[in-house]
């Protein structure tokens, strides 16, 4: 049971239980108590059905959300230093070892998170795969088609019944397999259900769909689209993730909060079967996530919204205490802030930075948290009350992403709202918004920050930005929804490749942006600018 620091699942469960959560919860409970080293799991799938329901704020991420509480989760590593779980591949290096997180088939419901890992230093993840049983997605071909409705005959071993939800639906052509134009539902679903009619065979009796599906066509479905989250880090400093896939996922397949430090090789979200996508949500989203952050060899393939959502939130100056001290709010969850480090004052394009001698967490309010800072110098004089603000701390030192994959996403590849960000070697195809998506958001979500220091360099784009998102279309895009002005800056677009778009690079919210050695096939515009607008563009 445990020897040379390490803890066998197989003393605890077996892949043949029926419910393996228990289990897996014990050992794991068991190495974090013992201080073990690893936990080790048999190849094959583990069924988990139990769950515990933990205290948790980490469900309150966007405007959707709402204000829950608390969390049931199949399995929790809170509180670990050093643990390593680690399964076990298979002939040809892939994770043999899956979690099979239950789904109840509830329609736009939540379930429960498979893995939920809080306050833990230096978590380790390797060879390890996740998904959901029943599968949460579907798909199939379009058979038939009238103004009113479409039948579609769903491919083998995909979920068919009655009453399917309709959310996040994708088109995808059938000789390709790349996806087609803007998505045709999205987290509202349609105005009806699915109905079944034969053993492989589904009716959807919606006009609005139909209007947009074309026969012959393959379909992409899912269950609900939730704002949750399968897999969950939070707080967990040095997290390194390696060999890990996620297949099937019932809201964002991944998320990353609070977390200073993060490395991960081989992450991969792509379905498996045949239901052609992952998720109906994002596939990894990091979130006021610091320190370094190296990625390399991460795959995403068939998403609806984006591939790796980079983004912290805003704060917003309340009020002040004196001179140097000052109350913020900050929506959604809370998250520690670091002497020394800068609190940045925007007024319109211009920004000040100011560094924080010490702060307090004056507790929660309606929607977010309160938070009390004073400054080694005085607070700018035009702040005011609704004064836009950003907690460097709160995004990374230094953001790297090489080697990676995006294809078929019902978003963008990358959605980078971080400064200090390397994008090298990466390939995004079939992006329904640009491959590379740079800027913030105010309106709804209050995503900051703002995109400086960017560096896109030999990565590949095909059939990107058909569908813009904020104004901004083709392979690269950068605006910053919400805002008007140059404040995207610093960005270095170098030796890149694009195809068959209607734009190349899509520069709005833009300033002090290098365009240099880079190769177009089959663009319509290279360069898109809007005057009045958009800043310095070096093009060599």
């Amino acid at each position: 049971m445990f020897s040379n620091k390490i803890i066998y699942i197989r003393d605890y469960t077996q892949v043949s239980d029926e419910d393996s959560a228990a289990g897996i919860r014990e050992a794991i409970q068991t190495a974090v108590e013992s201080g073990a080293e690893r936990v080790v799991f048999e190849p094959g799938r583990y069924k988990l059905m139990s769950v515990e329901r933990l205290q948790t704020e980490g469900m309150v991420h966007d405007a959707g959300s709402g204000n829950e509480q608390f969390k049931e989760c199949h399995l929790t590593v809170n509180g670990s230093t050093g643990l390593t779980l680690q399964g076990a591949v298979d002939e040809y290096g892939h994770p043999a070892t899956v979690l099979v997180g239950y789904n109840d088939g509830t329609i736009h419901g939540h379930l429960p998170a498979i893995l939920w890992c809080e306050d833990n230093e230096r978590l380790a993840l390797r060879n390890i795969a996740f998904t959901r049983e029943p599968a949460f997605a579907s798909a199939g071909v379009v058979i038939a088609h009238t103004e009113a409705s479409i039948t579609v005959e769903v491919f083998a071993g995909n979920p068919c019944y009655e009453g399917m939800g309709t959310y996040c639906m994708n088109r995808l052509d059938p000789a390709t397999g790349a996806l087609i134009g803007e998505s045709v539902t999205y987290g509202g679903g349609a105005d009806a259900a699915w109905k079944q009619v034969g053993e492989r065979t589904l009716v959807l009796h919606s006009e609005s769909v139909a209007a947009k599906v074309r026969l012959g066509e393959y379909l992409s479905w899912h269950q609900g689209a939730q704002t949750d989250f399968q897999t969950y880090f939070a707080r967990c400093d040095h997290l390194e993730l390696s060999n890990v896939r996620i297949m099937n996922a019932n809201g964002f397949a991944m998320l990353a909060e609070s977390c200073r430090h993060i490395k991960a090789d081989r992450v991969v979200f792509k379905p498996d079967g045949n239901r052609l996508f992952t998720a109906p949500r994002d596939a990894w989203k990091l979130f006021k996530c610091g320190g370094q952050i190296d990625i390399s060899r991460m795959y995403v393939e068939g998403v609806r919204m984006d591939g790796q959502n980079i983004q912290s939130n805003w704060l917003f100056f309340q009020s002040r205490v004196a001179a140097d001290e000052a109350l913020f709010f900050g929506k959604y969850t809370f998250a520690e802030l670091l002497p020394d480090s800068h609190i940045e004052f925007y007024n319109g394009e211009h920004m000040d930075k100011r560094v924080i001698a010490d702060w307090t967490h004056e507790g929660k309010r309606e929607g977010g948290h309160l938070y009390r800072i004073r400054f080694t110098q005085a607070i700018p004089d035009y702040t005011v009350q609704g004064s836009l603000c950003a907690a460097d701390c709160w995004e990374a030192d230094s953001y790297v992403c090489v080697d990676s994959e995006f294809v078929n996403i019902a978003g963008a590849g990358h959605l980078v709202r971080n400064d200090h960000v390397t994008i090298k070697g990466c390939t995004y195809r079939n992006t329904m918004n640009p491959g590379i998506l740079l800027g913030a958001e105010l309106p709804t979500h209050a995503e900051g920050g703002h995109a400086t220091n960017i560096h896109i360099e030999d990565c590949e784009f095909d059939h990107c930005g058909f569908y813009p998102r904020y104004g901004a279309s083709g392979c690269i895009g950068i605006k910053s929804s919400g805002f008007e002005g140059k404040h995207n800056r610093h960005i270095t677009i170098i030796g890149n490749r694009f195809r068959n778009a209607s734009i190349g690079i899509h520069a709005i919210d833009a300033d002090d942006v290098t365009v240099k050695h880079n190769h177009y096939t089959n663009v319509d515009q290279m360069l898109v600018i809007q005057p009045g607008v958009t800043g310095k563009i070096h093009v060599e």
